[in-house]
């Protein structure tokens, strides 16, 4: 416990350090520049659409601008893709699974174990993993409303072409083309069949995880499993496998701590601009744009803590952006924060739990 509490003292030092640094100009400002600017466009858009989750198409935009130009391209390229790929495999499921509880969870473990197997194993892996997080999102979305499906099926895939379209064009006009950092080479799907690789363990927990996740939300009755289903998948899908299983579970808790970290401060920021009761459009967008440049900075960071600004910064789109325009009350804002958070705790104590310690990987 004093561990983890000292990594939380250290990190909050270092974000506090990063905000107090924070320059309109400098090196930094560019890409704050375009994150800030790719959300607020995607959102607008979303809204003018009227899509069921504008928050998801800021996201999209925010994240598809994290990366030099060419990398964006093929990024972008990927996750539409996969957004497509699993959207069409949600609905086409349907019917076997909707009314099934059994095979409703099979099917969450399922796609979340594919697209994060897929993510670590898979030189398209960016593909595989949205195939994933959208299949999930669909059938979380559709179970409470099945008739809606094939509308939550296309609005899923316009959201994310929407954000990732969008960010893609700013960087086009403002981001410089400069050459990305060469990326280690997937080692490919036929590890899946070696025991010596933990790719199919690893990902097997990920899916496990998603699965509880509406089981344990519908028991509690928490709100937010679309948020939580989010959380778990993307957490849990970051390629840290490195075949000791001890340090991978340390380094998965390291990041989760973190996402929690910058999943609390984004939270309680975008909370707090909702306590303001902003209505007018375009200060609400002002509010949006300050707290994406911030998180963008902080996601640049050398300190170690840019992970925290990345979640940060994400879980201020989720809770200030709300389905029809400028947000009138707080509690969609909590009912999102809480289901994220949520989400966070039961991760970390499933990965706690039911990793296998380095002894028993010695033993096999």
């Amino acid at each position: 416990m004093k561990v983890l509490v000292s990594l939380m003292v250290r990190s909050l030092g270092s974000i506090g350090r990063e905000i107090a640094e924070m320059r309109l100009s400098g090196p930094r400002s560019g890409a704050c520049l375009r994150s800030s600017v790719s959300v607020a466009l995607a959102v607008a858009a979303a809204l003018g659409l009227a899509l069921d989750l504008p928050w998801w198409a800021g996201i999209s935009a925010f994240v598809s601008s994290q990366v030099p130009l060419p990398a964006s391209l093929n990024r972008g390229t990927l996750r539409i893709a996969g957004t497509v790929a699993g959207a069409v495999a949600a609905y086409g499921l349907m019917p076997f699974v909707i009314y099934d509880q059994v095979a409703f969870s099979l099917a969450l473990m399922a796609f979340g174990a594919l697209g994060v197997l897929g993510l670590v194993v898979s030189r398209r892996g960016y593909a595989w993993l949205f195939l994933g997080i959208t299949a999930n999102l669909v059938l979380l979305a559709a179970v409470a409303d099945p008739p809606s499906g094939l509308r939550i099926a296309a609005n899923r895939i316009t959201e994310v072409a929407v954000g990732t379209a969008i960010a893609v064009a700013v960087a086009l006009a403002i981001a410089p083309d400069v050459k990305a950092a060469p990326q280690a080479p997937a080692p490919g799907w036929s590890v899946v069949l070696s025991p010596q690789s933990p790719a199919l363990s690893y990902a097997l927990r990920a899916g496990f995880t998603v699965m509880l996740v509406p089981l344990v939300w519908n028991w509690l009755q928490l709100p937010g499993p679309a948020q939580m289903a989010i959380t778990v998948v993307a957490v849990m899908a970051v390629p840290v496998v490195s075949g000791d299983p001890t340090q991978d579970r340390r380094q998965v808790i390291d990041r989760s701590l973190h996402r929690m970290l910058g999943c609390l401060l984004g939270g309680l920021a975008g909370l707090a601009c909702l306590a303001l009761s902003v209505t007018a459009f375009l200060p609400w967008l002002a509010l949006l744009v300050a707290g994406v440049w911030i998180g963008a900075h902080v996601q640049a960071s050398e300190r170690g803590v840019g992970y925290a600004g990345t979640q940060g910064a994400v879980v201020f789109i989720v809770t200030l952006v709300q389905s029809a325009g400028p947000p009138t009350s707080l509690l969609p804002g909590i009912d999102r924060f809480v289901g994220i958070i949520g989400g966070l705790a039961m991760l970390m104590a499933v990965s706690a739990l039911i990793w296998p310690d380095a002894q028993g990987s010695e033993q096999r």
